[in-house]
């Protein structure tokens, strides 16, 4: 029996979203950091997301910026 694969499901889960879709509101430097400052997608999303708990908790270890940029993606700012 062949195995079907959930292309589909695997593409939305990290399809960009309009802004008005995202389940928290950006700040205008979180804005900065995305592609197309009127969509977003999950990467996107999980970055902010992880750079907010650094600054609110003050995380030790490695600065978010310079892990992203170990991973291929520049931030600016």
């Amino acid at each position: 029996m062949p195995v079907h694969k959930d292309v589909e499901r695997a593409d939305a889960a990290l399809a960009r979203r309009p802004i008005s879709e995202c389940p928290f509101e950006l700040t205008a430097a979180e804005r900065k950091l995305l592609k197309d400052p009127g969509w977003i997608d999950e990467e996107e999303a999980d970055l902010i997301l992880a750079m907010r708990e650094e600054r609110e908790h003050s995380l030790r270890g490695e600065n978010i910026r310079d892990f992203a940029r170990r991973h291929g993606r520049n931030l600016k700012g």
